[in-house]
C-alpha cells in the first residue's frame, strides 16, 4: 500500500518513514515545494501524512493536497490548539495527532485510515499489515497469503481477535483444541512456533510476542522485535 510523507527534511521523518516501511507500507516522501508534482504525476496515494511546523505553511498545504488529491489526510502537528485543528479539518485535513505521540499510534491510526470504510466487518480481521479472511480461512500480510493449515489459522484468529490481550496457553488450547483437549505446554509451543514461522519471520514487523510466564500476545508494536 502506497503513501506519501510530505514535510521538510529530518532526522524524524526519515525514523518515521523507517517504522512505516517496516510496518509494509511503500513509503515516498518529499518536501511542501513538491506537493503538486508528486501528487498530480504519481498514482494515487493510499494515504498521505503531512508533518510541517509553521501553521501557515500546514494550511496552505492542506489547499495544496486538496486541489489534485482525495486520498485520507492524517496531519502531525506539535500545536495542539482547537482553533488550528478545526480550521484544517475544514480546509480537508481527515485527522490530526499531537506530537510527540508513540510510533504505534501514529502506524495504528494509518492502518486505520487506509483501511475501507464502512460498517464493521467481523468476517475480515486487520493488524497492520496482517488481514484474516474468515470467510475463506486465509490470512495475507502485505497481501500475501501465509499458506496456514486450518488449525494454525483457527490459533492466528483466536490471537487476532484478542489482540492488546495476553492469551494463556490454556486458553488457547480451549479455543482451538476444544475444552476436553488437555493443556499441554508443549502442543501449543509447537503450533506458536510454526505460526511463527509463517506469520512473522518473513516480515520485519513482528506482531506475535511472548510474555513470558503468562501466554500470547498480538499487538503493534514500535521496537520491531520478536
Amino acid at each position: 500500500m502506497k503513501i506519501l510523507l510530505l514535510g521538510d527534511p529530518t532526522e524524524a521523518r526519515t525514523m518515521r518513514r523507517s517504522a512505516l516501511a517496516g510496518s509494509g507500507f511503500r513509503v515516498d516522501m518529499a518536501g511542501p515545494r513538491d506537493i503538486d508534482s508528486r501528487i498530480s504525476t504519481c498514482k494515487p496515494y493510499a494515504l498521505i501524512l503531512l508533518d510541517l511546523a509553521p501553521a501557515a505553511a500546514l494550511k496552505a498545504a492542506i489547499r495544496a493536497i486538496r486541489r489534485t488529491s482525495t486520498a485520507p489526510l492524517l496531519v502531525l502537528t506539535a500545536r495542539d490548539r482547537l482553533a488550528d485543528r478545526l480550521e484544517g479539518l475544514a480546509l480537508g485535513a481527515t485527522e490530526y495527532m499531537v506530537e510527540p505521540c508513540a510510533t504505534e499510534n501514529m502506524l495504528a491510526r494509518a492502518w486505520a485510515l487506509t483501511s475501507p470504510g464502512g460498517e464493521p466487518d467481523t468476517t475480515l480481521l486487520r493488524l497492520a499489515d496482517l488481514a484474516i479472511d474468515r470467510r475463506r480461512g486465509k490470512a495475507f500480510r502485505q497481501d500475501i497469503d501465509l499458506g496456514l493449515s486450518t488449525t494454525l489459522f483457527e490459533l492466528l484468529d483466536v490471537l487476532t481477535a484478542h489482540r492488546g490481550q495476553v492469551m494463556s496457553r490454556e486458553r488457547l488450547t480451549h479455543a482451538v483444541w476444544g475444552p476436553r483437549a488437555a493443556a499441554l505446554d508443549n502442543m501449543v509451543t509447537v503450533a506458536i512456533l510454526r505460526l511463527r514461522r509463517k506469520l512473522d519471520d518473513p516480515f520485519p514487523l513482528k506482531l506475535l510476542h511472548t510474555v513470558h510466564g503468562e501466554g500470547y500476545i498480538m499487538e503493534l508494536r514500535h521496537d520491531y522485535t520478536a
